[in-house]
């Protein structure tokens, strides 16, 4: 192959890589713009865990969990990073925001133990391969203190790159209206609360033949339904629920309630082969607290 079809070749495969890591970034993005990539963790049952018993993981989920606004700036930087990557004006710029970007989730996944390694890193090292073209242009302004020379015109057909580039902007369009409506979707499954039961509840009082129960979460919402409790011996349990009228269906146990008011809750009935009568208090969560604590 001689050194024309050579520059075309690396022409074609940088082009790849562009559109390749621009659609990844843009759905990377997105389950964060519409925060629902951390959103197990605003369950009330995942709020009985505590601190201490968190994995490393497991931390950062609940730190990106907790502030909206932080999680939703974080995805919108990487949506940009994608979009700028569509146009060949805005190329290396979007490149550095990607790379800022990466370099942050990479960070984050090394220092927290996050299982899922390879795919920021995947795209970081794409990110620099789309930079690359602009290193010694970036070098000389950067540190020699020198003007950058123009890039070279692309070759081949402009109807071709145009064409190309309006496949592109579709492909764009379309990740986005789908990881856009499939969030949505997701993200009211997790936030509606099909009942006043839904929440975490401290144990008042409890007469009954089994361990005393301390701290109640009932999860009552499309994507998760269930009960989780913990004992005066630190166990905690889950099991699934199915809230009815005046009734909670816990696995294969069946316990009666009454609520005095959306703070006060009283139940009765057989849990784990033993009989019990507890009343509860509905705990206000500090999610929203500017406190430090």
């Amino acid at each position: 192959m001689n050194r024309t079809g050579l520059v075309s070749a690396a022409e074609m495969a940088h082009s790849v890589i562009r559109v390749g890591l621009s659609l990844a970034m843009i759905g990377f993005g997105m389950v964060k713009v519409i925060p629902t990539q951390f959103i197990v963790f605003t369950l009330p049952g995942e709020m009985l865990v505590s601190l201490g018993e968190s994995s490393p993981s497991g931390m950062l989920w609940k730190f990106m969990a907790t502030s909206t606004p932080y999680t939703v700036i974080a995805g919108t930087v990487e949506v940009i990073g994608g979009l700028l990557l569509i146009f060949r004006r805005t190329v290396l710029l979007g490149a550095l925001v990607c790379m800022v970007a990466l370099i942050q989730v990479s960070t984050f996944n090394i220092a927290y133990h996050v299982p899922v390694l390879a795919s920021p890193l995947i795209m970081l090292g794409m990110a620099l391969v789309v930079s690359m073209p602009w290193w010694s242009r970036l070098i000389d302004v950067l540190f020699r203190n020198r003007d950058s020379a123009a890039l070279p015109r692309p070759r081949g057909d402009r109807r071709i790159r145009l064409a190309g580039d309006i496949a592109h902007t579709a492909a764009a369009v379309l990740v986005i209206v789908f990881m856009g409506a499939n969030g949505i979707r997701t993200y009211h499954s997790y936030t509606e609360r099909l009942s006043s039961l839904d929440g975490v509840w401290a144990v008042d009082e409890f007469r009954g033949d089994g361990l005393r129960w301390v701290r109640v979460a009932i999860d009552d919402r499309p994507a998760s339904r269930r009960l989780v409790l913990i004992r005066e011996n630190g166990e905690l349990t889950a099991q699934d629920v199915t809230v009815a009228e005046a009734v909670l269906h816990v696995g294969e146990w069946t316990l009666r309630y009454t609520q005095q008011s959306d703070a006060r809750l009283h139940l009765t009935g057989d849990f784990d082969g033993t009989s019990l009568d507890t009343t509860l208090r509905r705990i206000p969560l500090h999610t929203e607290s500017r406190d430090f604590r």
